[in-house]
This record gives C-alpha cells, sequence and structure tokens, in this order.
C-alpha cells in the first residue's frame, strides 16, 4: 500500500472489491462465532466476481459519496499475520493468498487485508462459528450474506473460468550459491586468458616431476595404470573456460495464484554482443591423470578482467544464441533454480 493508492480508496465506496471498518475484528482470544467474522469476509472476496485486487480497511469510517473518515485503530490492535493465515488456511479447501498490512496514514493506524485474485471456488472442509462447511460464501456489492451463497451455476462459472486464466511466473538472476533473487540485472567480471597452441603443450610424461605449467605432480613408474598423456592440455582447456566462463543462476518463482504446466523458458543472447551462452553440462570437467579428479591452480596464463553487464530481456531476437529450460508443473510460490554460464567479450 502506498499513499495514492489509500487516497483514492477513500473516494470509493463499499463494492466486490472494497470495505471498510470503523473498528479491528475480534480475534486473539475471541470465540469461534466471533473469529468467523473475519474469516466469512475474506472467503466473500475471494470468491468474489471481480478482476482486480480486494481491500478490507479497518480503522476507517464509510462517507458515502464522500471521502471516508480515517479514525485509526491502536498500535496493539494490529492482528498478527502468520496466526491470520494459520486460522484462515487451515479451515479452508485451499489456500487464499491475502496479506495484513499495518499501514500508517495522517498520523493514525490502519489495518489493511489485500486478497488477490484467486483460484476459485474456495470452501471451509468444516464448520466454523457460524459458517457452514462447503457453502461457497461470495462477496455481492458491499456485503457477504452467509445465509446467501453461490449457486450450483455460479461454482460452475468459477470453475470453468479458472481454466482460462493464466498463470503468472518471474524469472530473476540468483546467487550462485544460495537460493536468493537477486532481480533482473547483474554485473559480471570474467577474465581472458591467453593460452599457448595447444600443440606446443607436451603431453604428460613420467619422466619429471615438473611441467610446463609449473604444477608438481608425483611420479607415476609406480602405478600399474594408463596415463593420459593429454592431460595438460585437457588442463589447458579446463583453466581457460574456468577463467572465461563464470557461472550465472537464474530463478522462476510462480508468483501467481494458479500451478503453470510445461513451462517452457527461452533465454535469449544476440551473437554480436559477444557474449556466449552455455548449459553446465557443456562445460570442460576436470580432467583425469590417475583416474581421479585433479583440481591443481594452472599458472603462467595472461589474465585480463572484462565487465559484463547481464540483463534479463523479455523480447526475442534473432541471430541469437538460445537456452531452452523446461519444468513440467509448477505450483503457487514454488521456486526452480537453474544454473548457466556466461563468457564476456
Amino acid at each position: 500500500m502506498n499513499n495514492a493508492l489509500f487516497e483514492q480508496l477513500l473516494y470509493e465506496e463499499e463494492s466486490n472489491t472494497l470495505d471498510f471498518k470503523e473498528k479491528q475484528y475480534r480475534f486473539a482470544r475471541a470465540t469461534n462465532e466471533e473469529k468467523s467474522e473475519i474469516l466469512k469476509d475474506i472467503l466473500g472476496f475471494a470468491n468474489a466476481w471481480r478482476r482486480s485486487d480486494a481491500y478490507i480497511i479497518v480503522g476507517v469510517k464509510e462517507i458515502r459519496g464522500g471521502r471516508s473518515v480515517v479514525v485509526g485503530i491502536s498500535a496493539n490492535e494490529h492482528l498478527d499475520e502468520h496466526s491470520l493465515q494459520q486460522f484462515v488456511n487451515h479451515l479452508t479447501n485451499q489456500p487464499i493468498h491475502f496479506s495484513y498490512e499495518a499501514f500508517g496514514f495522517e498520523g493514525k493506524q490502519v489495518g489493511i487485508i489485500k486478497i488477490g485474485a484467486q483460484n476459485r471456488p474456495v470452501y471451509l472442509r468444516r464448520d466454523y462459528g457460524r459458517l457452514k462447511k462447503e457453502k461457497v460464501f461470495i462477496r455481492r456489492g458491499s456485503s457477504t450474506d452467509p445465509t446467501s451463497p453461490a449457486s450450483i451455476d455460479e461454482i460452475a462459472m468459477m470453475r470453468s473460468r479458472l481454466e482460462n486464466l493464466p498463470a503468472e511466473l518471474r524469472i530473476e538472476f540468483a546467487h550462485v550459491n544460495r537460493e536468493e533473487a537477486l532481480g533482473t540485472k547483474i554485473d559480471l567480471e570474467t577474465e581472458f586468458c591467453e593460452m599457448p597452441e595447444k600443440n606446443s603443450i607436451p603431453d604428460l610424461s613420467d619422466q619429471q616431476n615438473q611441467n610446463p605449467f609449473e604444477i608438481g605432480i608425483p611420479r607415476l613408474s609406480d602405478f600399474m595404470i594408463n596415463i593420459n598423456k593429454d592431460y595438460f592440455r585437457e588442463l589447458a582447456d579446463y583453466k581457460s573456460n574456468q577463467c572465461w566462463f563464470k557461472p550465472v543462476r537464474l530463478v522462476i518463482t510462480n508468483v501467481g495464484h494458479l500451478a503453470a504446466k510445461k513451462i517452457l523458458v527461452e533465454v535469449t543472447v544476440p551473437i554480436e554482443s559477444g557474449v556466449i551462452l552455455l548449459d553446465q553440462d557443456d562445460m570442460p570437467a576436470p580432467p583425469k591423470c590417475i583416474m581421479i579428479f585433479l583440481t591443481l591452480p594452472l599458472s603462467k596464463v595472461m589474465c585480463s578482467p572484462i565487465a559484463v553487464q547481464v540483463t534479463l530481456l523479455s523480447s526475442t531476437m534473432k541471430s541469437s544464441i538460445k537456452l531452452k529450460l523446461t519444468v513440467a508443473i509448477f505450483n503457487p510460490d514454488a521456486e526452480f533454480f537453474q544454473i548457466l554460464y556466461i563468457l564476456g567479450r
């Protein structure tokens, strides 16, 4: 909520997207009958016929035909959102997406319950207080009448419209080592490494402990195994790629209220940008010397930093490199992380 939107709502009348309450709902230490009042209102807005978010604003007296008056509530009257979420969603057939916000306006405190567009119908799995189970309570105009739930035809219409609603996904860059979103823009630094020609890199031999890259390795004559003669060339390729390419992680989050199915995400990078995109499976693996993976440092390479700025774009560009990611099914609030590699100019 912000001041501009709140001011606008004060000039609107109660409807299937807005309700004003002068006093806070009775919730903590309240009876089931008392708590069923807030439950009824949230259910009613969740099932209402609307195309935008709905708001219940506590601490405002409605003035029809004019600007409603902010009377406010005391700071200790605010509801605990976690407790409210648990209370509501423990009773319903599916989670309701809503939030409670303590908001300050004109030096007074108000409570704001925001109910987003929902996967409908939503109803109680068991009786609670004065509300009956499996009844689809619905906000009509300025009130929710528990004695007039949705009809069979309305419920059928809710379900048919649900099939045509799109899922809402968000794609961002993420931290490589932890599950943390970084937004749609990152600064990346890679290194350009000047490597010797491959044919100038000698075979791995058992004649000395030193190699062209000044890496000390054990003598192998006592081992009854095959020596990988291409080890140094593979090591040069592996280490140069580790310098040129840096990992980039993407996170896809289902921020909507519906499960998304058969997702195809296509990451596109224009060739003329000088940036190359690879899947992590295309990166060279550490080379094998004596049937084990070695991760020895490579020295004597000329490296210079290159700064690359990467931005996630929604448009598709021609003459480009594409990487496709697929997810079979993606539930609301779920996250999917994927590592790729990107090369600077």
